[in-house]
């Protein structure tokens, strides 16, 4: 019996292992992204709800400090945006020019600020404690990783895609499905990596907006 425990122990940190191996080029772009300076890319977000016949699709734009900041719009003509200043995230509604200011933690907040690589629980290590490796693919600079969701985040969620181009250690496509059939696809363009962002990109109007 303790033979047999022993063999599957071995089998599974075997596996475990080969994940690891497996997912060191998404930790050295990941490494890499961090250490951009700045990044501005333009971005097409996709809906596919099972209610509607037709697919939503958004056209937008991120400009990004990484780990620090962030601006995300989305909509032309703009229909929602979100901004993190460093210690607050917040979200405004375009069209009827309302919003809320948020903690980083709040679970409003927390998918958006873990796509693009913010905060603690953005982290390889975090977010291997709440997804499983169920493959990877890599096509030339292109990395690909399928991620099964656990504990709590199973409750919402269905499974988790992210590809990521190791050349220039950015984003490219990350794909939700939720429980309910809903798919959420963000594709991100080819970025424009260390050039001055617009100034006061991360400020927040706040004379514009009712806030909850």
């Amino acid at each position: 019996m303790r033979f047999r425990f022993l063999c599957i122990l071995s089998f599974a940190l075997g596996i475990c292992q080969a994940f690891a191996d497996e997912l060191t080029p998404l930790r050295t772009a990941l490494e890499n992204q961090a250490k951009h300076k700045t990044v501005s890319v333009d971005l097409r977000q996709t809906k596919k709800i099972p209610a509607l016949t037709d697919e939503i699709r958004q056209q937008g734009h991120l400009w990004m400090i990484p780990g620090k900041s962030f601006r995300w719009e989305l909509g032309k003509p703009l229909v929602q945006s979100a901004i993190y200043d460093g210690s607050k995230v917040f979200l405004m509604d375009e069209t009827r020019k309302s919003a809320v200011e948020l903690e980083p933690d709040d679970r409003r907040a927390k998918p958006l600020l873990m796509m693009l690589g913010i905060g603690e629980g953005a982290s390889l290590d975090r977010m291997l404690e709440n997804f499983s490796v169920s493959g990877t693919n890599s096509v030339g600079h292109h990395f690909i990783v399928s991620l099964s969701p656990k504990g709590r985040v199973k409750r919402a969620l269905e499974s988790m895609v992210m590809q990521i181009n190791t050349r220039s250690a950015f984003l490219e496509r990350i794909e939700w499905t939720q429980k309910d059939g809903t798919i959420v696809i963000t594709e991100f363009f080819p970025p424009v990596i260390n050039k001055p962002l617009p100034k006061g990109v991360f400020e927040v109007k706040r004379e514009a907006y009712t806030w909850e």
